[in-house]
């Protein structure tokens, strides 16, 4: 700020030093030296107050869904709607707080001349999987002989997530077509025709593809195809994000357990298992089972976002949860401790008939002798076990990738 206000009365004072210089020699040269010096005075004060005055900023991703690990391309435009060459601008980048300890924030210096629109791209790389907003783009300005400097605070929200990256595995030991029990559904895909059983008369509310045309086309009135009640796989995932679970241990082992989640529901996607999301950050979140492209977006915006904050014990929201499912679905619950209250939990579910699957997220090569004797107390009570290391092999035990 002082150099700017300095840089103001320097060129003011360049102006009455002229005027009194042209007074007291008189003369053609010492007029022309005030003329010429009033007329960048003029060009001062015009850049000065144009200068974001008529200027427009944009920003655009080139996406707002990416994977772990891929490139965000940010494009930034600058319109102005007077072709006035006011100077130079210098735009910067503020990054979210995740990256802001990572990448340094994106300076760019530009010259727009005679440019009504200038557009300019950067890359933000590597970026890890989380939830980002970029709100604030900053523009300094100021002329080209260094007298004035602005600068101006643009609000430009933008939002993007990234997925975490899964493993394709090939197969799943739950995910025989036998593990969700026997939940039955009302409707049926009106493309089954094995599924058809025969017609009945049509009834208001009935859609329009399951009407059978050939049996209405017989002259007593439209008829809808009646469908056999099938079993499907149904199973609802618990994401332990209890913070006092991970206390102490490496950041990665809950980014392995939402990668581990992932690759999960990627498989159940992949083989048309219907399937759910539990978990409880600051808000619940309780995603029902289903299978449609939406649903899978669903789900995997929630995996996005999620993070070890949560507050309530897990094996609270597992007991509270697990009995707003119908009976029949398969429970899958994935955590890197199992403490007593949990192991109540999931032995009382197991004696209820509840099918319950346990992958036990670990940091180290070995299990403790404590976590083993949970297991073994688990598995003995019909509650399937998996240890899981962050290690890539131990993703060969459950399905290979």
């Amino acid at each position: 700020m002082r150099q700017q206000r300095w840089g103001k009365l320097k060129a003011i004072a360049l102006v009455l030093i002229t005027y009194v210089f042209a007074k007291f020699q008189g003369g053609f040269s010492s007029w022309f030296l005030f003329y010429s010096s009033l007329v960048f005075l003029v060009y001062e004060v015009v850049a000065y107050l144009l200068m974001f005055a008529k200027l427009e900023v944009e920003r655009e991703l080139d996406r707002n869904r990416l994977q772990d690990g891929e490139d965000v391309i940010v494009t930034i435009r600058l319109r102005r709607r007077t072709w006035f060459p006011l100077g130079w601008n210098m735009i910067m980048e503020p990054l979210p707080a995740r990256l802001a300890g990572v990448y340094e924030p994106h300076r760019q210096l530009i010259f727009p001349w005679f440019k009504r629109e200038v557009e300019f791209r950067y890359v933000i790389p590597n970026v890890p999987r989380g939830y980002y907003r970029l709100d604030e783009c900053v523009v300094s300005g100021g002329d080209f002989f260094g007298f004035f400097e602005r600068r101006k605070v643009y609000s430009i929200s933008q939002e993007f997530l990234v997925y975490p990256k899964y493993k394709e595995l090939t197969h799943w030991a739950l995910g025989d077509g036998s593990f969700s029990g026997t939940v039955h559904v009302s409707h049926r895909r009106s493309d089954d025709v094995a599924a058809v059983r025969g017609v009945r008369d049509y009834h208001r509310g009935d859609r329009l593809s399951q009407i059978h045309w050939r049996a209405s086309a017989r002259g007593t009135g439209l008829k809808t195809k009646e469908f056999e009640h099938q079993a499907m796989n149904q199973a609802v995932f618990f994401l332990d994000v209890e913070k006092a679970s991970y206390h102490g241990k490496p950041v990665h082992l809950f980014e392995t357990a939402v990668k581990l989640a992932a690759s999960l529901i990627a498989y159940a996607n992949r083989n048309q298992y219907h399937y759910g999301l539990v978990y409880k950050q600051a808000e619940r979140i309780s995603i029902p089972p289903g299978l449609t492209h939406a649903h899978f977006l669903r789900v995997f915006d929630q995996l996005a976002r999620v993070a070890p904050e949560g507050q309530e014990l897990f094996a609270r929201i597992v007991g509270r949860e697990a009995l707003e499912q119908p009976q029949g679905v398969t429970l899958i619950i994935i955590t890197p401790h199992v403490e007593k209250a949990l192991i109540s939990r999931l032995i009382t579910l197991a004696q209820k008939g509840r099918r319950v699957q346990v992958f036990l997220m670990q940091n180290e090569s070995t299990i403790s002798h404590e976590q083993k004797q949970a297991l073994q107390l688990l598995g003995a009570n019909k509650v399937t076990c998996t240890s899981i290391h962050m290690d890539d092999q131990e993703w060969k035990r459950i399905g290979g990738a």
